[in-house]
């Protein structure tokens, strides 16, 4: 099933769903500031009172304008109900600027837990799931669908309390003070919870369509500005301004087609409104007019209630809108926490003791995708203080045993031990911080080369750093920096060449000073004196250690104990570097091509290696 199917899926099973099913699922982290919280709806609730109190107060300041007698045009009366009214306003600010401090302060610790908890669940991730999503829609996840939650959290929530605590307030004040007038107002309800109703189904779809082409959009983006040379070096800006063009027109069609259904529902609004004041008008008045009815006081504070009613319900169709927005943005923060690693310590998983000195591959076998091999029958022995080299071409699975060494995958079969224990019965924690791991596109982040080395050892003092980087062959390079180890180095550390950002990578493998080192291609971008002199500092560094090295240069692994020669996913021959130039295969063949000797030579090999070796030397020459 491919991946815009399944996602016709979710929508499907998604349209289903009641509205704010998925807000309810992020509710758990609020749980912890529920003191707040009531504190802050309680302060809303007093707010709403001494809101709504001038409008009472109004009304009788109408029945003693028109009562008739001394005491009704005494002007202290009227004195004292300005200061009444002036108290109310008071009062209000009050009440109403500490509950939004109480609820935004909710909201902003809501978010700052909820980032943590997305960025935590996603360090537990295995490297699969991000092999398969893009990196700008999970940015989009943990900045922008958080920070639409927060707005929901202390904004829309506060206005859903405002609206509900006005509705029931007012409808109980005005059926306490004339309940015909109060049925009048109430008759034309029933249409707007259709209308609102109507919109919410409509608008829903949108909103999800308008998340993930945001979630498309930043990936887009943040692919092409981290690719921008090679965009610019292509002439390739007008094929991927039509790209982001595309992606874009997405949103676009999407949050039209949300304020299309907007705008069809605000007529309702207004119809709902309008019958509900002409029935009010209508019947009010004649009621008022007549003996019985309500005072004149009493109908003029009918008539600014039913104004205030009329103002939340368009308040109610916007909230709408904005919990359609929460929702979409809730479901993709629920199912991203709802993903499972399929790389997870085993329930009877235990951590190491003592420091690994021995793995063991006993007839690995993996695939990514079923049915496609890309490892078969791997075998092989690491002792500490040996040094194990991985060579063959491009595509034999070199990076593969690496993922499956670091326990980023688990075999199909097979089994990888661990001093002689299954490596899913150790913890992964355990394993991995007894692991150097130096990769072929060395990641450096932003900030100093010190906080870099230190990544993995963040105790190390600066002299600690200072001898790992001599050891990497970084030293040199490092003191002609502008600020030396406290120098900036950038995003990805772009302001170094590729070289040096490989020698800082391999300083920080060395500064953990790790059980096991796993180097892939480690050394490919430097030069070749920089290579000799890390290649010599390394084998000293091997003693105590188990070290693999990956490397399509051969001469990078050239002393290496043992050398594993990968064809198609198997292991093609194994030995020293001395013993597989004797047997004239494929590391012979390789081995000519990259030191320079004359192709004839390879004719000089004998048996059926020498034909395999012939064509995976071609293959093997980035």
């Amino acid at each position: 099933m491919t991946s815009e199917t399944n996602q016709d899926h979710d929508q499907e099973h998604d349209q289903s769903a009641a509205l704010g099913s998925y807000l309810w699922q992020v509710f758990p982290f609020v749980k912890p500031y529920k003191a707040r919280i009531g504190i802050g709806l309680l302060l809303n609730g007093l707010a709403r009172l001494f809101d709504l109190l001038p409008l009472v107060l109004i009304g009788w300041v109408v029945d003693a304008i028109t009562s008739q007698g001394e005491a009704g045009t005494e002007p202290s009366v009227f004195f004292w109900f300005g200061l009444a009214v002036l108290g109310t306003f008071l009062a209000l600010a009050v009440f109403q600027s500490l509950s939004d401090y109480c609820l935004d302060t909710m909201a902003q610790k809501v978010r700052h837990d909820l980032r943590l908890a997305i960025y935590a669940h996603l360090q537990r991730l295995d490297a699969g799931f991000f092999e398969e999503r893009q990196t700008g829609d999970l940015l989009a996840v943990a900045s922008n669908d958080v920070d639409n939650l927060e707005y929901f959290f202390s904004d829309v929530t506060t206005n859903i309390v405002r609206l509900v605590i006005t509705f029931v307030g007012v409808y109980g004040f005005l059926f306490w003070l004339d309940w015909r007038l109060a049925l009048l107002l109430i008759a034309p309800l029933p249409f707007a919870v259709v209308a609102v109703r109507f919109f919410a189904v409509r608008v829903q779809p949108q909103y999800r369509k308008a998340r993930r082409a945001v979630g498309e959009i930043n990936s887009i983006l943040e692919n092409n500005i981290r690719g921008i040379g090679v965009i610019q070096a292509f002439t390739a800006e007008e094929e991927q301004l039509r790209l982001v063009a595309k992606r874009s027109r997405q949103y676009v069609d999407a949050a039209i087609s949300a304020a299309r259904e907007r705008a069809r529902f605000i007529p309702l609004i207004y119809l709902v409104a309008g019958l509900a004041f002409a029935l009010l008008i209508t019947g009010g008045a004649w009621l008022t007019a007549t003996a019985g009815g309500p005072s004149l006081g009493n109908f003029t504070t009918f008539v600014l209630f039913a104004v205030r009613l009329v103002f939340p319900l368009f308040i109610f169709g916007m909230l709408i809108s904005q919990i359609q927005r929460s929702e979409a943005s809730a479901r993709r923060i629920a199912k991203l926490l709802a993903t499972a690693p399929r790389v997870i310590d085993h329930s009877q998983a235990r951590e190491l003791a003592g420091v690994p000195d021995k793995i063991d591959l006993r007839g690995v076998d993996f695939a990514y995708s079923p049915g496609r091999p890309v490892l078969r029958g791997v075998s092989f022995e690491l002792r500490r203080g040996r040094v194990l080299g991985i060579v063959g071409p491009t595509g034999a699975g070199k990076s593969t045993l690496v993922k499956l060494l670091l326990r980023y995958y688990d075999p199909g079969a097979g089994d990888i031990r661990v001093n002689g224990q299954p490596l899913p019965l150790l913890q992964l924690e355990s394993f991995r911080r007894h692991v150097g791991y130096v990769s072929q596109e060395a990641f450096l982040f932003y900030g100093t080369v010190a906080e870099n080395i230190r990544l993995g050892s963040p105790e190390a003092d600066l002299d600690e750093v200072k001898q790992a980087a001599r050891i990497a062959g970084a030293d040199e390079f490092i003191e002609q920096l502008p600020a030396r180890y406290d120098t900036l180095i950038g995003e990805r550390g772009l302001k170094l060449s590729g070289g040096q950002r490989q020698r800082v990578s391999l300083a920080r493998a060395v500064l953990r000073n790790p059980a096991l080192i796993v180097l892939d291609e480690a050394t490919s971008a430097v030069d070749t004196r920089t290579e000799e002199l890390i290649q010599a500092n390394l084998l000293r560094f091997k003693q105590g250690r188990m070290t693999v090295a990956v490397a399509h240069r051969l001469s990078t692994i050239r002393n290496c104990d043992e050398i594993l020669v990968l064809v198609d996913g198997t292991i093609a021959e194994r030995g020293t570097h001395a013993g597989l130039l004797a047997q004239g295969g494929v590391y012979a063949g390789l081995w000519r091509v990259q030191s320079g000797e004359s192709g004839a030579g390879s004719r000089d090999c004998e048996g059926p290696a020498a034909g395999t070796a012939a064509a995976s030397t071609l293959k093997a020459v980035d």
